[in-house]
């Protein structure tokens, strides 16, 4: 594939140097050196842990490549798909479902519609780049149409390199949105280092530091900020912007952000999870009042899942007697989770809200390599089904079967083990996978 555009003004630059008024977005390198990997494979099939040897979609391996540029990495990913786009039946058929179900998935938790339906999706109709990344994001969803999702995903990515070569294009809220969207889709690619370039879209239009940010814009900077929390991210290539801490956290600390459905407060805590006092901090959370009991499981669940995610970070750098751990065990926060997980199914809301039945895949993941006997690795499963629910598995699947080889490979070891265990499997098929 060759990436239009790509080739004359995105150059590398001082992340610091924000992009003069009549040029193009100048970004800089921020990936070390990686280990060589395997190719990307389809896993949907069968577990990771017995589809690690095997090569069904054979890519470039990144790692025989000089020092490839970010952006080229983004490039090399969808080489090996020189088919061309689907006709414009199956296109307006995938639209058709973004458009009424897709778009839940990945926004609209808070319980109400949301500036994405208002004010996002009608830019497709003037924008090839945001549809495309559409189509890709909704192709990524079934098992059926999975297949298609990279070559959308050519053409999504081509056009956006090109919007960030054009000066006219960098303050428009539609060229924000499509990298966004571009970095949601939960497939099995790198994407993180997309971040860059919205972060330089950011400082083009000076939307970081300015109070007074219009809606969609503001929007668009909370997506972007919560793609780059780095503790959500399996397999993370490239450190952190700090977008949340540096331009959300210090000004959101009340009511409920519009994507994720978590509070701010909630979410400027998880944004810190590597803190020393961390367990402290989500112990004391007070709390925020929701419309619905099932939003006030679901911050519960994320509240426990921190805690015990902030465990496995912590188990990489101090000793336990070190440790600032309160007097809660590991086994308690799991179950824990589980039981409000547990209530969410219960409670019958995957009928009505596709929206948190993805929304549990964060604190569903970070119990579920915990879990420890059988009870709880038959919750985690049955927890899983719920959200593939009429075939659409997705990138679910492959998070299942990640999580089931941290129970082969992992028994016995310690969190910070386990966490690890899931991180590698992830690197083997060359991928950066969300978990919310």
């Amino acid at each position: 594939m060759t990436c239009e555009g790509y080739k004359t003004r995105l150059t590398w630059g001082s992340s610091d140097t924000a992009s003069s008024a009549g040029g193009g977005i100048v970004l800089k390198p921020v990936r070390p050196p990686r280990q060589k990997s395997k190719s990307l494979r389809d896993s949907r099939t069968r577990p990771v842990a017995e589809s690690v040897d095997e090569e069904v979609v054979n890519l470039p391996d990144f790692s025989s490549i000089p020092s490839p540029d970010d952006l080229d990495l983004l490039c090399l990913q969808f080489e090996a798909f020189s088919e061309g786009l689907p006709d414009e039946e199956v296109s307006q058929r995938l639209m058709d479902s973004f458009t009424t179900i897709g778009w839940q998935t990945i926004t609209g938790r808070a319980g109400h519609d949301t500036m994405f339906k208002s004010d996002i999706l009608p830019l497709c109709q003037d924008s090839i780049c945001l549809k495309h990344a559409c189509l890709a994001y909704q192709a990524s969803l079934d098992i059926d149409t999975s297949h298609m999702t990279p070559l959308y995903m050519q053409s999504a990515l081509s056009n956006y390199l090109n919007d960030l070569e054009n000066p006219s294009m960098l303050c428009q809220d539609v060229t924000l949105a499509t990298g966004v969207l571009l970095c949601s889709i939960n497939s099995l690619y790198i994407w993180s280092p997309l971040l860059k370039g919205l972060h330089g879209v950011l400082q083009a239009r000076d939307l970081l530091n300015d109070p007074q940010r219009p809606p969609v814009a503001n929007h668009l900077l909370e997506a972007v900020g919560l793609l780059d929390i780095p503790f959500f991210t399996l397999n993370r290539i490239t450190p952190s912007l700090e977008i949340w801490k540096s331009y959300v956290q210090p000004h959101k600390h009340s009511g409920i952000e519009q994507i994720s459905g978590i509070p701010y407060s909630l979410m400027n805590l998880l944004a810190n999870m590597d803190s020393t006092t961390i367990e402290q901090d989500l112990l004391q959370w007070p709390g925020e009042l929701g419309d619905e009991f099932a939003q006030i499981h679901l911050w519960e669940a994320f509240r426990l899942a921190g805690i015990l995610h902030s465990r496995c970070l912590a188990d990489h750098d101090q000793d336990q007697t070190t440790s600032s751990r309160v007097n809660i065990s590991t086994e308690i926060l799991r179950m824990k989770v589980f039981a409000s997980i547990q209530a969410i199914i219960g409670i019958g809301t995957f009928n009505f809200r596709l929206s948190l039945a993805r929304a549990i895949l964060y604190p569903l993941f970070v119990a579920g390599i915990l879990a420890e006997n059988a009870q709880e690795q038959q919750l985690t499963r049955v927890a899983f089904q719920y959200i593939m629910q009429k075939g659409q598995e997705g990138i679910e699947q492959i998070i299942m079967d990640i999580v089931a080889k941290v129970w082969k490979n992992g028994k016995g070891g310690s969190e910070a083990s386990k966490l690890m265990i899931a991180t590698e499997a992830t690197a083997e098929l060359n991928a950066e996978i969300h978990l919310y």
